[in-house]
């Protein structure tokens, strides 16, 4: 059974693509926090070891399309999709693999009204 359940904050604002066969999508990175003790999320970030995992998330048609009307930077989602692995050739002529999870359902976890969305408009404005 291939599937996945994530929750965590988004790391940058989603960009939508509308592709020419007219679907729309957009790519991610969820940072979601690993479970850890307090002392050994401290020990490790000291150690300049990760505490948090990034998995690249990749959303599709409508729901494409309200993730990027609707959510921003630091946004709290959960995800629930599957993992999807594909190779490419790069220029060297290696194989590369990428592992990605395909969102086949995402539910916005942040207030329609929190501060932290107020704060995003305020900083998309300033940097205009």
């Amino acid at each position: 059974m291939n599937q996945v359940s994530l929750v965590g904050r988004i790391v940058q604002n989603p960009e939508l693509k509308n592709l020419q066969d007219g679907n729309s999508v957009t790519k991610f990175n969820l940072a979601i926090d690993r479970y850890l003790a307090l002392a050994q999320k401290e020990e490790k970030k000291n150690e300049g070891k990760a505490t948090a995992d990034f998995p690249r998330v990749i959303v599709w048609g409508k729901q494409a399309e309200n993730c990027c009307k609707y959510l921003s930077k630091g946004s709290m989602v959960s995800i629930t999709g599957r993992v999807s692995t594909s190779v490419y050739e790069n220029a060297d002529g290696e194989n590369v693999y990428m592992t990605e999870i395909v969102g086949e359902r995402v539910q916005f976890l942040d207030p329609a009204g929190s501060e932290h969305r107020k704060q995003v408009a305020i900083e998309a404005d300033d940097s205009n």
